[in-house]
């Protein structure tokens, strides 16, 4: 049953199986992965089909389209990983246990738990991929893929307009409109920077401000301090670059899809941005939540009885969905002030935790 050669090799037949539970369980995430964001891909598709066939007659073609839904895909998989971990493992315990391959591995005296070790490391290791995807893909993708959204689902290029922000120390600046890179920048209109020196408050400004890779190249710069004001030709602050533009934007329309360097940068200049020290707990602890949810969700299908471990598959979408409620509500209290940042953000994988060493114990053999 268990398709090995049963030679009376025990260390051999187990060496083989871990290597088989790995096999099943990687198919298995492929096949979740792929359907999860393949059905969200097409659906966010087909709900703005109209706008793709506007953004057809204005020269943008299938190869536009493709690059968009590819960069989509890792935003999906940050988003959904946890949860196609999951599934993928009462998957693989629900197909083991359809063919009877447990019994063999049983018998030799292992445990249900060290049966699944190889699923377990494999989704250890998956979601310090998604963690590393995050801090190191994400931030390079996002702008690409914002301003593919934006030129085909609002037939505009990417240019955010009215933006505030916040440098390190005491400096804030006020932009009129911000033209990415990506769409033909970096630069900046209706430039005011608002600081502090030894002069007192200062205050610049300029009609245009241009990146030059390390400082902004202004157009009728002005700086206006108490008694006075002076030409300025260019300007750099810490906390106020491109990179610190895009990032503000993107923590007021696209919060879930920074990183914690971008959390972090985003404390520099702000301390009190409570959403950005909730993100960044929450991404801290989210290595270890595809882990918890399986040790929870195992007991659910790792029974004997073919009903009950078909059954379990539905306990499992339920535990995806308590998990998903219990993040989003701890989140938001934490971006209100509700709760502290740590317990917003770490709050649920400590309380799921403790349902895990729970669950370990039920687990039969």
């Amino acid at each position: 049953a268990l398709g090995l050669p049963w030679l009376g090799e025990t260390p051999l037949m187990l060496q083989r199986f871990d290597r088989y539970v790995l096999r099943v369980y990687l198919a298995w995430w492929l096949v979740v992965a792929s359907a999860l964001c393949g059905l969200f891909t097409a659906l966010d598709l087909l709900g703005k089909s109209d706008e793709i066939q506007q953004a057809g007659e204005q020269g943008l073609g299938l190869l536009d389209l493709g690059m968009y839904a590819l960069l989509q895909q890792p935003f999906l998989l940050l988003q959904f990983g946890p949860y196609v971990t999951l599934l993928a493992a009462l998957g693989t315990v629900t197909q083991l246990l359809k063919h009877r391959e447990w019994v063999p591995v049983l018998a030799a005296g292992r445990s249900a738990l060290r049966a699944m070790a190889p699923a377990l490391g494999a989704a250890v290791v998956i979601a310090l991929a998604l963690s590393a995807t995050r801090e190191v893909v994400g931030p390079r993708l996002l702008p690409q893929h914002e301003a593919l959204n934006r030129r085909f689902f609002s037939q505009v290029e990417w240019a955010p307009r009215d933006l505030w922000v916040r440098g390190f120390g005491d400096a804030r600046m006020h932009a009129g409109a911000f033209v990415p890179k990506v769409s033909g920048g970096p630069s900046l209109e209706d430039l005011q920077v608002f600081l502090t020196s030894a002069r007192g408050e200062e205050m610049l400004r300029a009609t245009k401000a241009k990146w030059n890779g390390h400082s902004w190249d202004l157009e009728e710069g002005r700086m206006l301090f108490p008694g006075g004001e002076e030409p300025i030709a260019s300007f750099v602050r810490p906390g106020l670059a491109p990179v610190d533009v895009e990032r503000a934007w993107f923590a007021r329309v696209r919060p879930l899809d920074l990183s914690i360097a971008d959390c972090e940068a985003l404390l520099i200049g702000d301390p009190e941005h409570r959403q950005a020290a909730t993100l960044a707990w929450t991404w801290r602890f989210a290595p270890a939540v595809p882990l918890l949810l399986i040790l929870i969700g195992l007991p659910f299908v790792m029974r004997f009885e073919r009903r009950s471990s078909l059954e379990g598959l539905a306990g499992g979408l339920a535990l995806c969905g308590v998990y998903f409620v219990v993040e989003l509500v701890a989140r938001d209290l934490g971006g209100r002030g509700a709760l502290s940042p740590f317990w917003a953000g770490a709050g649920p994988v400590l309380l799921f935790s403790g349902l895990a060493v729970a669950a370990c114990g039920r687990l039969r053999g």
